[in-house]
Order: C-alpha cells, then sequence, then structure tokens
C-alpha cells in the first residue's frame, strides 16, 4: 500500500478522488482523510516556493471505506506570501471533513525552538512495532497515567521522494495515529479487564498541525504527547513531533481535540472487522455489508463525470482575487 495510500486523481476542476484501504475499525482514519485534503489543496498552489505552514480541520462525519472521497478545492487566497484554501471532503451521505491550509513564501528569519528533546528515550530499532495501522509503523516508546503523558515512534513505511510536500502530507497523514491513547492516560474512568473500544466511544473532532521544519516522513519522529484539558466528552491534547536524528529539531506541532464518552452500559460485543476479499473487488464493512468498490464510485459520479443531481454544479476554476501581499 505505502505511497499509494495518499494518491489522488484529479475529477474535474480543483476536484480530486482518493480512496481507502480497509481499517480493522470499520472507518476511514482520521490521518488519511486530512492526508489527501491536504494534498488537493497543493494540487491547486501555483505560486512558487510557496509550501504549507498549518493546517486546521474538522471531522463531521466518520467516512465510509467502501466509497471514494471526493475532495473540493476552493481557492480562498493568493498572496505573494501566503496562499490559503479550504478543501471539503465529500462522500454520497454528505461532507465529512472541512480543512483549511495556509502555505507561505520562505522568509530568512531567526530559527529558535524553546522545546527540548527528551531525557532518556528508549530508540525505536529496539521497541515492538505496535502493527496499529496501514503505511505506518508505530512504537511505544513510554505510556504513564502520573503524570498523564505518551510518547511514539512513529514513521511512514515506504521511501518517499524528495519532495517536500510529499513529505508534509504523509506526517499529516501519521499526525493522527494514537492519539485516543494519550487522551486515555489522564481519564479517571477505570478500564478493569475490559479493553478500551468496549467502554468507550471514541471519535476526533477538531485537528491542527503546524510545520515548523522540513521533515521527512520516513524516517523515525518521536510524538511526544500530553493531554491538557478534560472537559466532559471533549478533550484536548498537545502534541510535538521530533526527529530522532536531530534532537533539539522540532518539525511539527498539533493539538488535536477529541470526544472520548463511556456509555452508562458499556458492551462487551467486539467489534466488526473490515476485510477485503481476495479478489480485492469487495469490501466487507461493519455488520458484515458487502460493498461493491465501483458502486459508491457510480453513486457519486455518473459516466460523464457530472455531480449527482442533489448537489449543486461546481463552476470552473476560479482564480482568487489577490488583494496586497502580508
Amino acid at each position: 500500500m505505502g505511497v499509494d495510500v495518499l494518491r489522488l486523481e484529479p475529477h474535474g476542476p480543483d476536484t480530486f478522488v482518493g480512496e481507502s484501504p480497509a481499517y480493522e475499525w470499520g472507518r476511514i482514519y482520521g490521518g488519511l482523510v486530512i492526508a489527501q485534503a491536504l494534498r488537493a489543496a497543493m494540487r491547486t498552489v501555483d505560486s512558487e516556493g510557496h509550501v504549507v505552514h498549518s493546517l486546521h480541520a474538522y471531522f463531521i462525519l466518520g467516512g465510509n471505506p467502501c466509497e471514494p472521497v471526493r475532495y473540493e478545492v476552493d481557492r480562498l487566497r493568493n498572496g505573494r506570501s501566503f496562499t490559503t484554501r479550504q478543501v471539503v471532503a465529500r462522500q454520497s451521505g454528505g461532507a465529512i471533513l472541512n480543512l483549511s491550509a495556509s502555505f507561505q513564501k520562505p522568509e530568512e528569519g531567526p530559527d529558535v525552538s524553546s522545546v527540548s528533546f527528551p531525557r532518556d528515550v528508549r530508540p525505536p530499532e529496539g521497541l515492538p512495532s505496535s502493527g496499529w495501522g496501514i503505511a505506518l509503523d508505530l512504537r511505544l516508546e513510554v505510556e504513564s497515567r502520573t503524570p498523564p503523558c505518551l510518547r511514539q515512534w512513529v514513521r511512514f513505511t515506504d521511501a518517499i521522494a524528495d519532495h517536500p510536500d510529499d513529505h508534509y502530507a504523509a506526517l499529516a497523514y501519521l499526525s493522527d495515529a494514537g492519539l485516543m491513547d494519550a487522551v486515555f492516560a489522564a481519564h479517571p474512568f477505570p478500564l478493569g479487564d475490559r479493553k478500551f473500544d468496549e467502554v468507550f466511544m471514541a471519535a476526533s473532532l477538531d485537528h491542527v498541525v503546524w510545520f515548523h521544519r522540513p521533515v521527512r516522513a520516513d524516517q523515525w519522529l518521536l510524538f511526544d504527547m500530553k493531554p491538557e484539558q478534560l472537559i466532559g466528552s471533549r478533550h484536548r491534547k498537545r502534541v510535538h513531533a521530533r526527529r530522532g536524528s536531530r534532537r533539539d529539531a522540532r518539525p511539527a506541532g498539533a493539538r488535536p481535540p477529541a470526544s472520548l464518552r463511556a456509555p452508562a452500559r458499556p458492551t462487551s460485543a467486539p467489534r466488526s472487522l473490515v476485510k477485503r476479499d481476495r479478489s480485492g473487488s469487495h469490501v466487507v464493512a461493519k455488520g458484515g455489508v458487502n460493498c461493491d468498490a465501483a458502486a459508491p464510485l457510480r453513486a457519486l459520479f455518473d459516466t460523464r463525470g457530472a455531480l449527482p443531481p442533489s448537489e449543486s454544479p461546481r463552476g470552473a476554476a476560479r482564480p482568487a482575487r489577490r488583494p496586497p501581499g502580508r
């Protein structure tokens, strides 16, 4: 799978289509939708030398892995120093994600970080892989409830070309991995002998990533996560991503709030797995539903590439008005 998981196909002006592999929890992995939405925004940035410096995303609905995802890009602003894009990810049931990304032309200036690399961090080579997800390798370095914190080594499993955009998109893909474990590190609700998903209903609410410095996402990155706020069912955590090869470097930071609810009567039923059959043409989704991989594409687009009748047509790409640059 590897880098192919981030691949997009053009489908009209400023519109792209991506697909998802079958993840075991029955929904599209949030990091994949974020990464594909960011790649869609990148494909519309024509200003030479502008690179992403931040993204802000809201999860609206869980994505269905049986359907492709359509990414519609709005060119909000083309400036001399900054470029802004908004992306809406849609499936047949409606929007599943709204993402804004800002791009900047690099400028000369100071390079200062007040964040230091944690002491006594174990190297990833001696830690077991969690087998957590597709196209990423995640290895737990430390987990603590007093004080609450979680550190993990993460990297993209395939080698990535040298273009910075490819690594920023891969880092966005990695940035949503294992975050619920960091939330639980500060949660007072006891698990006892039950599993996490037998007690909690968990979902990401929104996601913010700041890209401070260039990064290679196919090399080991240390994610240092600390829960900050637990209010009702909403939780916020802070994540620092640090390179293992340069201990003073902090290439990225994130603050992804989430929802974590404990049902009144926790169920002990195991979650259904999503599996693809040997031919690769069908997906067995939650509840045993058999999905024809081609059917969702026909439902989302007709043979001429037109939008479904229920949605308003998009016109040709419009260049954003260019006010004086910042």
